[in-house]
């Protein structure tokens, strides 16, 4: 299924494009402007998946956009990545039953885990201050200190393995991942795979592409 995004900035629309490339077909992606949009005269033949649309910051265009974009694709997923968080646009993103608003200064893992749990069927939205619904049993500091097994599994499911191919890839049988996956949903308070990625990824409790690996425990 065809994947849409909708971004003013042809700098920005690219390297967006680009992350959605690691987690959807490179293929199915269509990458367009809001001014192109209103010059399309039809709507696109595949259904589309998801769409991903880029807030300019003026909240009564933005709510525009998004309900112009909702209507001529009828997508089945929405994203919204926003400059400045604004509430009325959020709340109108809710109201539409958008599945994620995120901030468009993410990091590539974060968007594209956002974009992996959304397509999973959950959603992420901007938390309000102090402890959050759905915030880890454990604190950052205790989830910082993970067994150098956990570590290395958090990593690989991060990465979308599936659990019989990290028993391959880390040496230990299915059952094993599986324990220790069930004890790391548990530490981020995650219901499923995804989920998971994306919260280890916005506590930055695993290494990017080009980042440094978290601290090592002991092997588990």
């Amino acid at each position: 299924m065809t994947t849409v995004l909708i971004e003013d900035y042809a700098l920005l629309r690219v390297a967006i494009q680009h992350v959605l490339e690691r987690v959807r077909n490179a293929d199915d992606i269509l990458a367009i402007s809001p001014a192109h949009l209103l010059n399309m005269s039809s709507s696109i033949n595949r259904p589309v998946e998801l769409l991903v649309v880029g807030c300019g910051g003026v909240a009564e265009q933005d709510i525009g956009l998004l309900s112009q974009a909702m209507a001529f694709f009828m997508p089945r997923l929405v994203l919204v990545l926003y400059s400045a968080l604004d509430p009325s646009v959020m709340g109108a993103c809710a109201r539409a039953g958008v599945a994620g608003y995120l901030p468009k200064a993410s990091s590539p893992d974060a968007l594209a885990a956002a974009v992996s749990l959304v397509i999973a069927g959950g959603e992420c939205y901007p938390q309000p201050a102090g402890r959050p619904q759905g915030a880890p049993h454990t604190s950052v500091q205790e989830l910082r200190e993970l067994t150098q097994r956990q570590e290395e599994i958090l990593q690989l499911l991060v990465q979308g393995k599936t659990m019989r191919e990290i028993g391959q890839q880390v040496g230990i049988s299915v059952a094993t991942v599986k324990s220790h996956a069930r004890t790391l949903y548990w530490k981020l308070n995650a219901r499923n795979q995804a989920e998971a990625a994306y919260i280890a990824v916005q506590m930055g409790l695993v290494r990017s592409a080009n980042g440094p690996a978290p601290g090592k425990g002991e092997t588990g």
